[in-house]
C-alpha cells in the first residue's frame, strides 16, 4: 500500500527538521567552521574533495570524517588518526576517480583502502558530498530500516548482527545503489521533486534518532 497522509506528513516533517551539525573543519587556519546550513558544508567539502591540489583533497577526506563524527567524542582523534595515515599517493589513487567531475562506486573507493574509510558508512558519505542531488548515506543507523521477509532493497545487505561495519562487497553496492534509488523514487512520488535523495534519506535517519523506528520502517516498506 502506499504511504498515506500521516506516514506522508510525519516523513516531510522529520526532513524539514533533520539537524545534523552543520560544520566543517579549516585545516589552514585550525578552526571549526559553522555554516549557516548543510547546502554550504556541501559545497565546501565537495569542492576540497574534486581539487587538483592534492591537500586540499585531503583536507576533504578529512572534513568527510570530521563532519560524520560531529556528535560524537572521539571525532578529533578519527581525524588525527586519518591525517597521520593517509598517503599522497592514496589521496591521488583517490584525486583520479573523482577527475573530470566523475562520481565513482563503493567499490572503487573502497579500493583505495584509505584509513578510515573501510566501510560503506563513510565511504558512502563521500559519495553524497560529491553528488547530493543522487547519492546518500548507508549507515549503521539506517540497516535498522530492515524487516524480515521484506521486498525492500535493504534486505538484501549482507551484514551480520556481530559485524561493526557494512563490508563494501559487489552485492553489498548494488544495495546501496537500490537505497539511492529508492529515495530518489520517494520524492517524486510523494513531495512533488522538493528533496534531494540525502534529504529522503536524512528524513529515515531522523526518524531513527528521534525514537521512530517503527514509524520509520512502515514509511520504509510502504513507500
Amino acid at each position: 500500500m502506499p504511504l498515506n497522509q500521516k506516514q506522508i506528513t510525519q516523513l516531510r516533517e522529520s526532513i524539514n527538521n533533520y539537524a545534523f551539525p552543520a560544520v566543517y573543519y579549516d585545516f589552514t587556519n585550525n578552526e571549526e567552521i559553522r555554516a549557516i546550513g548543510m547546502p554550504d558544508v556541501e559545497v565546501t567539502i565537495a569542492n576540497l574533495l574534486r581539487s587538483n591540489d592534492t591537500i586540499q583533497a585531503k583536507h576533504g577526506l578529512a572534513n568527510v570524517i570530521y563532519w560524520g563524527y560531529a556528535q560524537v567524542g572521539y571525532r578529533n582523534n578519527r581525524v588525527r588518526t586519518f591525517l597521520s595515515n593517509i598517503t599522497d599517493d592514496r589521496v591521488r589513487a583517490f584525486q583520479a576517480l573523482v577527475q573530470n567531475n566523475n562520481t565513482p562506486t563503493l567499490i572503487q573507493l573502497g579500493s583505495v583502502h584509505m584509513p578510515q574509510f573501510s566501510g560503506v558508512s563513510f565511504v558512502s558519505k563521500i559519495l553524497m558530498f560529491l553528488d547530493p542531488a543522487n547519492y546518500c548515506v548507508l549507515d549503521l543507523q539506517l540497516t535498522q530500516l530492515r524487516m524480515r521477509d521484506s521486498p525492500k532493497t535493504l534486505n538484501n545487505l549482507t551484514f551480520g548482527q556481530k559485524e561493526t561495519q557494512i563490508r563494501i562487497t559487489s552485492r553489498n553496492q548494488d544495495v546501496y545503489n537500490g537505497w539511492c534509488n529508492e529515495c530518489r523514487a520517494i520524492n517524486p512520488t510523494y513531495f512533488q521533486r522538493e528533496y534531494r535523495v540525502v534529504g529522503v534519506e536524512g528524513g529515515f535517519f531522523n526518524l531513527i534518532q528521534q525514537g521512530h523506528l517503527g514509524d520509520a520502517q512502515a514509511i520504509y516498506a510502504a513507500a
